[in-house]
């Protein structure tokens, strides 16, 4: 991209097309798949209650069905497994294994980590403030 004073909107979305889809690629590893990836960070960082298929699906903004084919190759490969919620027999808990976990530890989206760490803090503060303004716009589409 040239270095124009006047960056074209599509030459923006472009740009964040391609940083979106480094990213993404990221998420290729041996063994897992980006939507994996995607659901390991998921029921990592979920609220407890947040944690079952449907509550994946509605975050990924995907059916209840992918979801669900998502986690059952996790919890095939070991790195989550099922837990009965005491309250509700019909629901059903994802949680790490310890293998999940440290699987986690290595988790791709750290080198875009580090990549966003070149920034000031103050760039990232406008980066995420902008970003989230446009997902917004997205959304309402």
């Amino acid at each position: 991209m040239r270095s124009d004073p006047k960056l074209s909107t599509r030459g923006l979305a472009r740009l964040i097309e391609q940083v979106g889809k480094a990213a993404y690629n990221l998420g290729y590893t041996p063994g897992l798949n980006p939507a994996q990836w995607a659901a390991m960070r998921y029921f990592d960082e979920a609220t407890i209650e947040r944690r079952t298929v449907t509550g994946f699906a509605q975050f990924q903004g995907t059916t209840k069905g992918t979801a669900s084919q998502t986690v059952a190759a996790l919890v095939r490969k070991g790195y989550l497994r099922r837990v009965g919620d005491k309250q509700d027999r019909r629901v059903h808990r994802l949680v790490l294994t310890d293998e999940g976990e440290s699987l986690l530890r290595g988790d791709p989206l750290q080198q875009l980590s580090r990549a966003l760490e070149t920034l000031t803090q103050e760039e990232r503060w406008a980066l995420a403030v902008n970003m989230e303004k446009v997902l917004r716009q997205l959304i309402k589409l």
